[in-house]
């Protein structure tokens, strides 16, 4: 079986990876030239994490990666409003773990043995014909495959050239990204501000703490360059020490900063064909949850369960199966997400109020819904 991989991001490496133990050719693109600029940082719940365990990566990738011991939410002006304990569903599950972006790419990257990945080159064109797919890379090259899988992400290329149009889903919200290492900030704890029109969430790992500083997106606000570190610490100055500790590290007005529109899609149908979309480019998450990286896992690990349970004549039952066995699941979650969005992001200072009030009572399962009872339910 031939397949080819349109993306080098975290669900096309995790399902190259698992398909190195399958007699199957395996090819990847990325339209990036390497991976040295992919990403800040992600929690990696054990949904996703023990799809690790398979591949044999796992305790390498637990040193890299602090456990997140407790969840904290703080109001407007960094007064504590709730402290969760990770303890009962580490203990349980396995540890909730704290990572950069680029860890988990590089240690999945390694895993690779067999898998031809080729940087800088992405699909212009997909035809299929009859049981194979026709594929025009952007370098001119092209190569005919059993299957296509798109993992390009939220701005899938394969999608946009076999699929229709997702359905999309914006918060208004938009936020700057930077890296923090002061002393005084949390190092298992994820801590994050729920303000009135204005959200500032500080996430630890083992190469400093991720800083998301978010409002409701305008051209304004989102401008880069003069203006941005001023218009930054007018914002969010008065936000507690926490903030105040993170914002002294915030970079000058000439360092290239990532401004992350809290957005998300929803894509209609997940294969046509011989050709399948996994992870964002089929149903992207917003941050809220922390939630996106695992579900990508997840479906990585099913598609590669399906296919390795099939021939090339048969792909497209298995690709139907791996649909039937993810989608219900991954929208449910990234519902959630959503309703999470809507609770953190708020703009009026009564409900904000009506909010923090209500918080004080939620328990972590509650909080987290559908993602909680995710861990007892088979995939």
């Amino acid at each position: 079986m031939r397949i080819l991989i349109s993306g080098a991001g975290i669900a096309g490496l995790t399902l190259a990876a698992l398909l190195e133990r399958l007699p199957v050719q395996v090819s990847v693109v990325e339209r990036a030239l390497n991976l040295n600029h992919v990403g800040y940082m992600l929690g990696l719940w054990p949904l996703g994490s023990r799809v690790l365990h398979g591949l044999g990566l796992y305790d390498r990738f637990a040193a890299l990666c602090p456990v997140a011991e407790h969840y904290e939410v703080r109001d407007d002006h960094g007064q504590v409003i709730k402290n969760w304990s990770m303890e009962p569903l580490n203990t349980r599950f396995g540890p909730s773990l704290s990572c950069t972006r680029p860890q988990l790419v590089n240690l999945l990257h390694s895993a690779l043995q067999r898998a031809d990945v080729r940087f800088g080159v992405s699909p212009q064109a997909i035809r299929q014909d009859g049981d194979q797919v026709e594929v025009l890379l952007d370098d001119g090259s092209a190569g005919t495959f059993d299957l296509v899988v798109g993992a390009d992400g939220i701005h899938s290329t394969v999608r946009s050239l076999v699929f229709d149009d997702p359905s999309a889903y914006d918060t208004g919200w938009g936020g700057w990204v930077w890296w923090a290492h002061g002393p005084d900030l949390p190092t298992h704890t994820y801590v994050e501000h729920w303000g009135v029109g204005r959200f500032c969430g500080l996430y630890p790992t083992s190469e400093g703490v991720g800083v998301y500083a978010g409002a409701p997106h305008d051209d304004a606000w989102a401008q880069d360059g003069p203006g941005r570190a001023h218009r930054l610490r007018e914002r969010f100055g008065d936000m507690g020490p926490l903030v105040t500790s993170a914002l002294n590290d915030l970079p000058g007005d000439d360092a290239e900063l990532f401004y992350w529109r809290l957005n998300d899609i929803r894509a209609p149908h997940w294969r046509q064909g011989r050709v399948v979309l996994l992870g964002d480019a089929a149903a992207a998450f917003l941050p809220t949850a922390g939630i996106g990286a695992s579900m990508a896992m997840e479906s990585a690990a099913v598609l590669a369960d399906e296919l390795g349970r099939t021939d090339a004549a048969r792909l497209e039952h298995a690709l139907a199966l791996y649909e039937q066995r993810r989608r219900q699941r991954v929208e449910r979650v990234q519902d959630d997400s959503r309703h999470l969005a809507r609770a953190m992001f708020m703009s009026s200072g009564t409900l904000a109020h009506l909010r923090d009030v209500a918080t004080k009572f939620y328990s972590l399962e509650q909080l987290a819904g559908s993602i909680a009872k995710s861990f007892d339910e088979p995939i």
